[in-house]
Protein backbone atom coordinates (compact mmCIF):
# COMPACT_ATOMS: atom_id res chain seq x y z
CA UNK A 1 0.00 0.00 0.00
CA UNK A 2 1.10 3.58 -0.56
CA UNK A 3 1.87 5.86 2.36
CA UNK A 4 -1.03 8.07 1.22
CA UNK A 5 -3.41 5.11 1.50
CA UNK A 6 -2.08 4.24 4.94
CA UNK A 7 -2.51 7.80 6.21
CA UNK A 8 -6.05 7.91 4.83
CA UNK A 9 -6.81 4.62 6.59
CA UNK A 10 -5.65 6.04 9.93
CA UNK A 11 -7.59 9.27 9.38
CA UNK A 12 -10.81 7.33 8.74
CA UNK A 13 -10.19 5.14 11.77
CA UNK A 14 -9.73 8.27 13.92
CA UNK A 15 -13.04 9.64 12.65
CA UNK A 16 -14.66 6.41 13.89
CA UNK A 17 -12.88 6.82 17.23
CA UNK A 18 -14.20 10.33 17.71
CA UNK A 19 -17.74 9.42 16.62
CA UNK A 20 -17.63 6.43 19.02
CA UNK A 21 -18.91 4.18 16.24
CA UNK A 22 -17.65 0.76 17.31
CA UNK A 23 -18.99 -1.12 14.29
CA UNK A 24 -17.26 1.26 11.88
CA UNK A 25 -13.91 -0.08 13.09
CA UNK A 26 -14.61 -3.34 11.24
CA UNK A 27 -13.73 -1.46 8.03
CA UNK A 28 -10.27 -0.44 9.24
CA UNK A 29 -8.90 -3.17 11.51
CA UNK A 30 -8.05 -6.76 10.59
CA UNK A 31 -10.17 -9.28 12.44
CA UNK A 32 -7.09 -10.78 14.13
CA UNK A 33 -5.49 -7.42 14.93
CA UNK A 34 -3.30 -6.97 18.02
CA UNK A 35 -3.43 -3.92 20.29
CA UNK A 36 -0.24 -3.43 22.30
CA UNK A 37 -1.53 -1.19 25.06
CA UNK A 38 0.42 1.41 27.02
CA UNK A 39 2.80 -0.07 29.59
CA UNK A 40 0.73 -1.68 32.31
CA UNK A 41 -2.29 -2.33 30.07
CA UNK A 42 -1.11 -5.49 28.33
CA UNK A 43 -2.04 -6.75 24.87
CA UNK A 44 -5.48 -7.32 23.37
CA UNK A 45 -5.92 -9.91 20.64
CA UNK A 46 -8.71 -9.57 18.09
CA UNK A 47 -10.89 -6.76 16.79
CA UNK A 48 -13.95 -7.62 18.87
CA UNK A 49 -11.93 -7.70 22.08
CA UNK A 50 -10.36 -4.35 21.15
CA UNK A 51 -13.77 -2.78 20.56
CA UNK A 52 -15.40 -4.01 23.76
CA UNK A 53 -12.47 -4.33 26.19
CA UNK A 54 -10.57 -1.17 25.21
CA UNK A 55 -12.74 1.31 23.33
CA UNK A 56 -16.11 0.86 25.03
CA UNK A 57 -14.74 1.22 28.61
CA UNK A 58 -12.64 4.20 27.52
CA UNK A 59 -15.72 5.95 26.10
CA UNK A 60 -17.51 5.44 29.42
CA UNK A 61 -14.57 6.96 31.29
CA UNK A 62 -14.17 9.91 28.91
CA UNK A 63 -17.58 10.29 27.21
CA UNK A 64 -16.58 13.55 25.46
CA UNK A 65 -13.38 11.94 24.17
CA UNK A 66 -11.67 13.56 21.19
CA UNK A 67 -8.34 12.60 19.65
CA UNK A 68 -6.28 14.45 17.08
CA UNK A 69 -2.95 13.74 15.43
CA UNK A 70 -0.38 16.53 15.13
CA UNK A 71 2.68 14.88 13.59
CA UNK A 72 2.33 11.89 11.25
CA UNK A 73 4.97 9.69 9.63
CA UNK A 74 4.09 7.05 7.04
CA UNK A 75 5.66 4.68 4.57
CA UNK A 76 4.31 1.68 2.63
CA UNK A 77 3.91 -0.50 5.75
CA UNK A 78 3.75 1.78 8.78
CA UNK A 79 2.14 4.89 10.22
CA UNK A 80 3.28 6.67 13.38
CA UNK A 81 1.74 9.70 15.03
CA UNK A 82 1.78 11.85 18.11
CA UNK A 83 -1.00 14.12 19.28
CA UNK A 84 -3.38 14.83 22.13
CA UNK A 85 -6.56 13.33 23.47
CA UNK A 86 -8.97 15.46 25.46
CA UNK A 87 -11.94 14.50 27.61
CA UNK A 88 -13.61 14.75 31.00
CA UNK A 89 -12.87 12.13 33.66
CA UNK A 90 -16.37 10.68 34.21
CA UNK A 91 -15.47 7.08 35.07
CA UNK A 92 -12.77 5.02 36.77
CA UNK A 93 -9.28 5.43 35.30
CA UNK A 94 -6.19 3.60 36.62
CA UNK A 95 -8.18 2.79 39.75
CA UNK A 96 -9.17 6.43 40.35
CA UNK A 97 -12.95 7.09 40.58
CA UNK A 98 -14.49 9.78 38.39
CA UNK A 99 -13.43 13.32 39.33
CA UNK A 100 -15.26 15.33 36.68
CA UNK A 101 -11.96 17.02 35.81
CA UNK A 102 -10.87 17.76 32.23
CA UNK A 103 -7.74 16.03 30.99
CA UNK A 104 -5.35 16.54 28.11
CA UNK A 105 -3.49 13.33 27.36
CA UNK A 106 -0.46 13.19 25.06
CA UNK A 107 -0.07 9.96 23.11
CA UNK A 108 1.96 8.23 20.44
CA UNK A 109 0.76 5.47 18.12
CA UNK A 110 2.50 3.10 15.73
CA UNK A 111 0.39 1.06 13.31
CA UNK A 112 1.36 -1.77 10.99
CA UNK A 113 -0.68 -1.92 7.77
CA UNK A 114 -1.16 -5.12 5.79
CA UNK A 115 -3.56 -5.85 2.92
CA UNK A 116 -5.20 -2.47 3.37
CA UNK A 117 -6.05 -2.85 7.07
CA UNK A 118 -4.50 -2.05 10.43
CA UNK A 119 -3.07 -5.27 11.87
CA UNK A 120 -1.07 -4.13 14.93
CA UNK A 121 -0.99 -1.00 17.08
CA UNK A 122 1.62 0.03 19.65
CA UNK A 123 0.32 2.73 22.01
CA UNK A 124 1.89 5.09 24.53
CA UNK A 125 -0.13 7.46 26.73
CA UNK A 126 1.28 9.80 29.36
CA UNK A 127 -0.70 8.37 32.26
CA UNK A 128 1.46 10.08 34.88
CA UNK A 129 0.45 13.51 33.59
CA UNK A 130 -3.19 12.40 33.61
CA UNK A 131 -2.91 11.29 37.25
CA UNK A 132 -1.50 14.74 38.03
CA UNK A 133 -4.39 16.47 36.24
CA UNK A 134 -7.09 14.51 38.10
CA UNK A 135 -5.41 15.11 41.46
CA UNK A 136 -4.21 11.55 42.08
CA UNK A 137 -0.59 12.65 42.50
CA UNK A 138 1.20 15.96 42.82
CA UNK A 139 4.23 16.52 40.61
CA UNK A 140 6.63 19.46 40.82
CA UNK A 141 7.35 19.24 37.10
CA UNK A 142 7.29 21.55 34.10
CA UNK A 143 3.89 21.13 32.46
CA UNK A 144 3.57 23.02 29.20
CA UNK A 145 0.24 24.08 27.75
CA UNK A 146 -0.47 20.98 25.65
CA UNK A 147 -3.27 22.68 23.69
CA UNK A 148 -0.91 25.48 22.67
CA UNK A 149 1.87 23.01 21.93
CA UNK A 150 -0.54 21.00 19.81
CA UNK A 151 -1.28 24.01 17.61
CA UNK A 152 2.44 24.71 17.18
CA UNK A 153 3.10 21.07 16.29
CA UNK A 154 0.42 21.14 13.60
CA UNK A 155 1.94 24.30 12.12
CA UNK A 156 5.35 22.62 12.01
CA UNK A 157 3.92 19.54 10.32
CA UNK A 158 2.20 21.62 7.63
CA UNK A 159 5.40 23.58 6.98
CA UNK A 160 7.36 20.50 5.86
CA UNK A 161 7.12 20.32 2.08
CA UNK A 162 10.47 18.86 1.00
CA UNK A 163 9.83 15.98 -1.42
CA UNK A 164 13.47 15.30 -2.26
CA UNK A 165 14.69 13.85 1.02
CA UNK A 166 15.96 10.29 1.28
CA UNK A 167 14.35 7.84 3.69
CA UNK A 168 17.50 5.70 3.64
CA UNK A 169 19.74 8.67 4.50
CA UNK A 170 17.38 9.76 7.26
CA UNK A 171 17.40 6.29 8.80
CA UNK A 172 21.19 6.22 8.62
CA UNK A 173 21.44 9.62 10.33
CA UNK A 174 19.25 8.55 13.24
CA UNK A 175 20.97 5.17 13.52
CA UNK A 176 24.39 6.84 13.79
CA UNK A 177 23.07 9.36 16.33
CA UNK A 178 21.61 6.56 18.46
CA UNK A 179 24.82 4.53 18.25
CA UNK A 180 26.69 7.56 19.60
CA UNK A 181 23.98 8.08 22.22
CA UNK A 182 24.46 4.65 23.81
CA UNK A 183 28.25 4.45 23.35
CA UNK A 184 29.89 3.81 26.75
CA UNK A 185 32.09 6.91 26.59
CA UNK A 186 28.99 9.20 26.74
CA UNK A 187 30.56 11.72 24.37
CA UNK A 188 28.19 14.69 24.47
CA UNK A 189 30.16 16.58 21.82
CA UNK A 190 29.65 13.72 19.36
CA UNK A 191 25.94 14.52 19.27
CA UNK A 192 26.64 17.88 17.62
CA UNK A 193 27.47 16.07 14.37
CA UNK A 194 23.85 14.99 14.01
CA UNK A 195 21.72 17.88 15.32
CA UNK A 196 21.14 21.41 14.07
CA UNK A 197 22.36 24.06 16.53
CA UNK A 198 18.83 25.47 16.92
CA UNK A 199 17.21 22.05 17.29
CA UNK A 200 14.06 21.72 19.40
CA UNK A 201 13.53 18.87 21.84
CA UNK A 202 9.82 18.42 22.59
CA UNK A 203 10.07 16.53 25.86
CA UNK A 204 7.42 14.32 27.41
CA UNK A 205 4.80 16.02 29.58
CA UNK A 206 6.58 17.21 32.70
CA UNK A 207 9.86 17.96 30.92
CA UNK A 208 8.98 20.98 28.82
CA UNK A 209 10.91 21.91 25.68
CA UNK A 210 14.55 22.72 24.97
CA UNK A 211 15.53 25.06 22.14
CA UNK A 212 19.20 24.44 21.25
CA UNK A 213 21.64 21.57 21.07
CA UNK A 214 23.68 23.07 23.92
CA UNK A 215 20.62 23.16 26.16
CA UNK A 216 19.65 19.61 25.22
CA UNK A 217 23.10 18.26 26.05
CA UNK A 218 23.36 20.20 29.32
CA UNK A 219 19.81 19.95 30.68
CA UNK A 220 18.65 16.58 29.41
CA UNK A 221 21.26 14.18 28.08
CA UNK A 222 24.02 14.76 30.65
CA UNK A 223 21.47 14.45 33.47
CA UNK A 224 20.18 11.17 32.06
CA UNK A 225 23.72 9.78 31.73
CA UNK A 226 24.40 10.59 35.39
CA UNK A 227 21.16 8.95 36.49
CA UNK A 228 21.61 5.83 34.31
CA UNK A 229 25.33 5.47 33.49
CA UNK A 230 24.85 2.04 31.87
CA UNK A 231 22.06 3.41 29.65
CA UNK A 232 21.35 1.37 26.52
CA UNK A 233 18.52 1.09 24.03
CA UNK A 234 17.17 -0.63 20.96
CA UNK A 235 14.60 -0.26 18.19
CA UNK A 236 11.49 -2.41 17.92
CA UNK A 237 10.01 -0.37 15.08
CA UNK A 238 12.14 1.97 12.99
CA UNK A 239 11.13 3.55 9.68
CA UNK A 240 11.38 6.79 7.71
CA UNK A 241 10.20 8.80 4.73
CA UNK A 242 11.57 11.87 2.95
CA UNK A 243 11.47 14.15 6.01
CA UNK A 244 10.72 12.11 9.10
CA UNK A 245 11.97 9.17 11.14
CA UNK A 246 9.89 7.30 13.73
CA UNK A 247 10.95 4.70 16.27
CA UNK A 248 9.73 2.90 19.36
CA UNK A 249 11.49 0.41 21.59
CA UNK A 250 13.04 0.19 25.05
CA UNK A 251 15.87 1.80 26.96
CA UNK A 252 17.47 0.08 29.93
CA UNK A 253 19.75 1.17 32.73
CA UNK A 254 20.49 1.13 36.45
CA UNK A 255 19.25 4.01 38.59
CA UNK A 256 22.55 5.24 40.03
CA UNK A 257 21.96 9.00 40.18
CA UNK A 258 19.27 11.58 40.88
CA UNK A 259 16.36 11.37 38.42
CA UNK A 260 13.17 13.42 38.62
CA UNK A 261 14.31 14.46 42.09
CA UNK A 262 14.55 10.83 43.23
CA UNK A 263 17.92 9.79 44.75
CA UNK A 264 19.68 6.73 43.34
CA UNK A 265 18.08 3.41 44.23
CA UNK A 266 20.50 1.07 42.45
CA UNK A 267 17.54 -0.64 40.79
CA UNK A 268 17.40 -1.64 37.12
CA UNK A 269 14.77 -0.19 34.83
CA UNK A 270 13.35 -0.92 31.39
CA UNK A 271 11.46 1.99 29.84
CA UNK A 272 9.42 2.09 26.65
CA UNK A 273 9.98 5.14 24.49
CA UNK A 274 8.73 6.59 21.24
CA UNK A 275 10.54 9.17 19.12
CA UNK A 276 9.70 11.14 16.02
CA UNK A 277 12.45 13.20 14.38
CA UNK A 278 12.20 15.90 11.71
CA UNK A 279 15.20 16.17 9.38
CA UNK A 280 16.09 19.46 7.71
CA UNK A 281 19.19 20.06 5.57
CA UNK A 282 20.65 16.69 6.47
CA UNK A 283 20.47 17.14 10.25
CA UNK A 284 18.02 16.44 13.05
CA UNK A 285 15.93 19.57 13.53
CA UNK A 286 13.16 18.60 15.97
CA UNK A 287 12.39 15.61 18.19
CA UNK A 288 9.09 14.60 19.80
CA UNK A 289 9.56 12.18 22.72
CA UNK A 290 7.34 9.95 24.85
CA UNK A 291 8.68 8.00 27.85
CA UNK A 292 7.01 5.56 30.24
CA UNK A 293 7.76 7.46 33.45
CA UNK A 294 4.97 5.73 35.38
CA UNK A 295 6.46 2.32 34.66
CA UNK A 296 9.95 3.40 35.69
CA UNK A 297 8.73 4.89 38.97
CA UNK A 298 7.13 1.57 39.85
CA UNK A 299 10.31 -0.34 38.92
CA UNK A 300 12.50 1.78 41.20
CA UNK A 301 10.08 1.43 44.09
CA UNK A 302 8.22 4.75 43.97
CA UNK A 303 4.47 4.87 44.56
CA UNK A 304 3.13 7.55 42.18
CA UNK A 305 0.00 7.93 44.30
CA UNK A 306 1.91 8.80 47.47
CA UNK A 307 2.54 12.46 46.54
CA UNK A 308 5.99 12.27 48.12
CA UNK A 309 8.35 12.44 45.16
Amino acid sequence: MTKEHNLDLVHKMYAALNSQDLDKHDEYWAEDMIWHGPPGFGDIFGREAFKYEVLEPFYKTFPDYNVENEIEVADENWVAATGILTGTHQGEWLGIPATGKPVTMRFSDFWMVRDGKLVENWVMVDNLAVLHQIGACSLDWIFVDEIKRSEENKKTFKSVINKNGSAAKNLDLVKKMCDALVAPEHDLEAQKRFWKEDMIWHGPPGFGEIHSIEGFLREELSVFYEAFPDFNGDFEIFFANENWVAATGFVTGTHEGDWLGIPATGKPMKMRYSDIWLIREGKLSENWVMLDHLGVLKQIGIDPYSNNF
